[in-house]
């Protein structure tokens, strides 16, 4: 029986497979004499090797008189096309190596222990968990307030500037940070920020996480598993649903901490109204609930022709607007609010009924959402009980469905994404690799077996990096430039931060957009097209605020684009009252009429 073959010689195979031209006893003995005398050989030596064997062996055979010219020039481009193949996959191959040796070596241990301050101290972790107007959100904001230096954080904009208000109730001045506004109080030692602008590199006695649960989305719970695993809090108090009780305790068993809970009971009954109601028989205390800024002017114009006069809250409006807006819901010069989803996580308004105009959403409308929403009925101190339904001609199936049967605990994987210093850090070791290049490598390498959790989505991450890739901005700015609220979906928006980004990478300054859509004099827009242009430009003005506050030094027009931008929000509104909704607002006034 015939000895097995060495592993030298199954290496040898396996590297000149596909060669196409015939390999003799000669070059298989030169590779086999090479890693004899280098065991530590990498393959593409190999392969060089091995072709230098093979092309001495041609030449020696036309020497010879064994082969013609023409035969020897066949066979050398056949060798060649095999050794630059074979390169060019092995190159490959150890460029992935190299990727998975870098980001493997962001373990989970690696994750956790990189938020320094917050390993540096014995927080202490408060979980207040119960349904909404419960009084839990009180009873944060009570403990927030009794400390000397805190911070809050919410997932909403609007919420952040509730946050404010809230602690300036209790006579505690706080500052402010959202993507795009930065508002600092002189001597303020609180600050109310969205939960992906929490600073974790400064320590505070007590923070706030507010709407726990969110531990669960898909596309922003890394936000939310960041801001519990690395505050820098000694105490840390995250308020939310009941049901997230699993994935806090899954988190602080990571970090070694242990969990106090304080349970909430809702402080009111909630009762959900078997018949519908129609429009015109809304009362003072109603919200009138939708998904949309358009269905929302639609329901501000089928009300008004039923003599109820509403205010209005979404969570695109200004937050003087929405200040305003809320002030003549609850002192009754507006007896009655419509208001988008955003009313679900927070918003401080007194509602005795929740009457919902639509009972789907784009992107789902699950039964948490509805519970939350659901929840706003029913002010503790106004009123003693609170009241859900539908408006006439929704189906009140998935209401009563969702309040009626309890919510299953949150499961599944917890929801994580690298640090911008991680990120750097495998950039660096990647050879100055570019931001697309480490997404990339993290996004086809990242893997945590076992624990639990897994990598948040990098869809619009990755869309980033390809235009900060085609700017050839330095990894360092390009990291700067993540979660930029700018819509690539549109074409002209992502070349238009192209030209930003590449001006930012050759130092120039970058002037603001600051030339309004042509039609832009009318009064309102005259038709659909003419108010998308409108609104474009208004996000293209929100992009270049967010990035001014990374960079005033090239995006240096923030206070012009904001005066823009306040002129242009004004005129969409304006647009919207007088022309949007239109099929919307004849059904609801025809349903008026009818009922």
């Amino acid at each position: 029986m015939a000895n097995a073959p060495s592993p030298a010689r199954l290496r040898l195979d396996r590297l000149l497979h596909g060669i196409r031209l015939p390999v003799r006893r000669d070059d298989l003995n030169a590779g086999l004499s090479a890693l004899a005398a280098d065991p530590s050989l990498d393959d593409i030596a190999l392969v060089t090797i091995l072709a230098e064997a093979i092309r001495t062996r041609l030449r020696r055979a036309l020497q010879d008189g064994a082969i013609t010219e023409a035969e020897r020039i066949s066979a050398e481009q056949r060798l060649e096309e095999w050794r630059r193949t074979r390169l060019a996959q092995l190159h490959v191959s150890a460029r992935r190596r190299h990727e998975q040796e870098v980001v493997g070596a962001l373990t989970l241990g690696r994750w956790v222990s990189s938020f320094a301050e917050a390993r540096g101290m014995r927080r202490r972790i408060i979980a207040l968990l119960g349904p909404t107007n419960s009084g839990k959100s009180h009873a944060a904001f009570d403990l927030l307030a009794a400390t000397d230096r805190g911070a809050y954080l919410a997932p909403l904009r609007l919420l952040a500037w509730e946050g404010v208000e809230r602690l300036a109730e209790r006579g505690i001045a706080a500052s402010l940070l959202t993507g795009e506004e930065r508002r600092i109080v002189p001597g303020a030692r609180h600050v109310c920020a969205t939960v992906e602008m929490a600073d974790m590199g400064t320590a505070v006695d007590l923070a706030v996480v507010d709407e726990i649960q969110m531990l669960a989305d898909e596309d922003r719970g890394w936000a939310w598993t960041q801001a519990l695993v690395g505050l820098p809090a000694r105490t840390l108090v995250v308020a939310g649903a009941p049901e997230a009780e699993p994935l806090i305790r899954r988190l602080a068993a990571v970090t070694g901490e242990t969990v106090e809970v304080r349970r909430f009971e809702r402080l009111v009954p909630l009762t959900f109204l078997d018949r519908p109601v129609p429009l015109d028989e809304t009362e003072p205390g109603d919200a009138v609930i939708c998904f949309s800024r358009r269905d929302a002017f639609a329901l501000r114009e089928a009300l008004l022709a039923c003599k109820r006069q509403p205010a209005m809250v979404y969570g695109a409006l200004g937050p003087e607007v929405r200040r305003a807006e809320a002030e003549r819901f609850r002192s009754g010069e507006a007896p009655v609010l419509v208001a988008t989803d955003a009313i679900g996580m927070g918003l401080n308004l007194p509602i005795r009924r929740i009457l919902f105009a639509a009972t789907t959403k784009y992107g789902g409308l699950g039964p948490q959402l509805i519970r939350q929403i659901s929840g706003r009925a029913g002010r503790f101190g106004l009123y003693p009980e609170g009241f859900v339904g539908v408006l006439i001609g929704e189906d009140p199936g998935p209401i009563r469905h969702a309040l009626e049967h309890e919510m299953p605990a949150l499961a599944g994987s917890l929801r994580v994404l690298p640090r911008e210093g991680q990120l750097l850090e495998m950039g660096q070791r990647l050879g100055n690799a570019t931001l697309l290049r480490v997404l990339t490598a993290v996004a086809e390498r990242f893997r945590w077996p076992a624990s639990g959790f897994e990598l948040g989505r990098l869809d619009d991450a990755i869309a980033i990096a390809e235009i900060t890739t085609a700017a050839r901005l330095p990894l360092r700015e390009a990291l700067g430039y993540l979660g930029c609220p700018a819509d690539l979906r549109d074409r002209r928006t992502a070349q238009k931060l192209l030209a930003w980004a590449r001006r930012h990478a050759h130092g120039l300054t970058v002037p603001a957009p600051l030339q309004p859509p042509k039609r832009f004099d009318h009064a309102v827009a005259e038709d659909p097209a003419e108010l998308f242009e409108v609104e474009r430009a208004s996000r293209e003005l929100t992009a270049y605020v967010w990035l001014a506050q990374k960079w005033p030094e090239i995006y240096r027009e923030a206070d012009a684009a904001r005066q823009i931008q306040a002129r242009l929000d004004a005129h969409i509104e304006r647009s919207l009252r007088a022309s949007a909704g239109a099929r919307l607002r004849k059904r609801w006034q025809a349903r008026a009429r009818r009922d």
